[in-house]
């Protein structure tokens, strides 16, 4: 007698560890955005503070699109 495999989750039932972790840097990504949509401030401190800002962005961006490409590739 062989085993058979269950059937396969429908899209929206897929959870992954990723899922979590896209929500929490989606959320961020709409602060940032926020934030970066103004024009960049003129005083040392604020354009420190900008200037991090912008590099989480940037390096949330990578992490999003990296996560998103491992969920599409496991279920190919």
């Amino acid at each position: 007698m062989t085993e058979t495999l269950p059937p396969l989750k429908k899209w929206h039932e897929r959870k992954t560890f990723a899922s979590p972790t896209l929500k929490m840097i989606n959320s961020r990504l709409q602060y940032y955005r926020k934030i970066l949509s103004q024009p960049e401030p003129t005083n040392q401190k604020a354009r420190i503070k900008y200037n991090k800002i912008k590099s989480k962005y940037e390096r949330d961006m990578k992490v999003r699109r990296l996560l998103n490409n491992a969920v599409k590739n496991l279920y190919m």
